[in-house]
């Protein structure tokens, strides 16, 4: 299955990112060419330009031109793009990496950051270090935006589907195995039989939308990803038996009101009660 088509910003700033590896490494080749002692023998800003490209081309495929005034000015001391980007950015790079870790750990537990979410969080950390410097609005209307495209390769956005906080909260390994080890020997213990076992489970209808929500994941994530909230059943309660046999009851809709309603069981096709 094919995964999801790059945006053309997105492209520009995967193709900057090769750029700059490669000026680096050209200007490393390049200084190590200065340190011969026969001026004759080294080679030189366009040679090199040019032998770092064959090389990126030979093993990516792609063609990227180098100029040689450019790989002059980083032998120098000189910074790319980016380097100068970061200088200029509210967050160092290794807080950067920091508010990334933190963000796909949330989403891994159910907590995923929205674009909104990550903002005032980021507008925390920037207040508690830069104090007066930093603006009251916080940072800027597309930071996130540009912030989730500088960091392409680790985060993306997605779709969040609602997951109760109960669900959530036991949503972990030692839990699941803790309840299928005390189901094993309860029904094993008193040797109940399938038949005669019955799983209940009841699920809250939103007042309002599917409860779905733009949010910030991990680059890798596969599959749906769900965000833990406290859900309410004033409106309506769907509760579903399943036996343990494969059979079920139909299911039990309760809805809120003083009175009972014909119109309730209108386009009833699993016989509701």
């Amino acid at each position: 299955m094919t995964g999801r088509t790059k945006s053309d910003l997105e492209k520009k700033r995967i193709l900057r990112r090769e750029h700059d590896a490669i000026l680096t490494r050209a200007a490393e080749a390049y200084r190590t060419e200065l340190l011969k002692p026969n001026p004759r023998a080294r080679r030189g800003l366009r040679t090199i330009c040019k032998d770092f490209e064959t090389i990126h081309f030979n093993e990516t495929g792609k063609r990227i031109k180098l100029s040689y005034s450019s790989l002059n000015r980083q032998v120098d001391g000189g910074k790319t793009l980016a380097q100068a980007s970061a200088l200029r950015a509210w967050l160092l790079p290794a807080e950067e990496d920091v508010v990334v870790d933190f963000t796909q750990e949330l989403a891994r537990q159910g907590w995923p950051f929205s674009h909104r979410r990550l903002k005032e969080h980021v507008d925390l950390l920037c207040r508690a270090r830069h104090v007066k410097k930093f603006p009251p609005g916080g940072v800027g209307r597309n930071w996130t935006a540009r912030f989730i495209l500088r960091h392409s390769d680790r985060l993306k956005t997605t779709d969040s589907a609602p997951l109760e906080d109960k669900r959530g909260r036991c949503a972990n390994p030692e839990t699941d195995a803790e309840y299928w080890s005390i189901l094993d020997y309860t029904e094993t213990h008193f040797k109940i039989r399938p038949e005669t076992t019955f799983g209940s489970d009841e699920i809250g209808v939103q007042s309002r939308g599917d409860g779905r929500e733009r949010v910030i994941v991990a680059a890798t994530k596969k599959g749906r990803q769900h965000q833990v909230r406290s859900r309410t059943r004033e409106n309506t309660t769907v509760i579903v038996t399943i036996c343990a046999d494969g059979t079920s009851t139909p299911p039990a809709v309760i809805f809120k009101g003083s009175a009972y309603q014909v119109s309730w069981a209108d386009g009833n096709p699993l016989n509701a009660s």
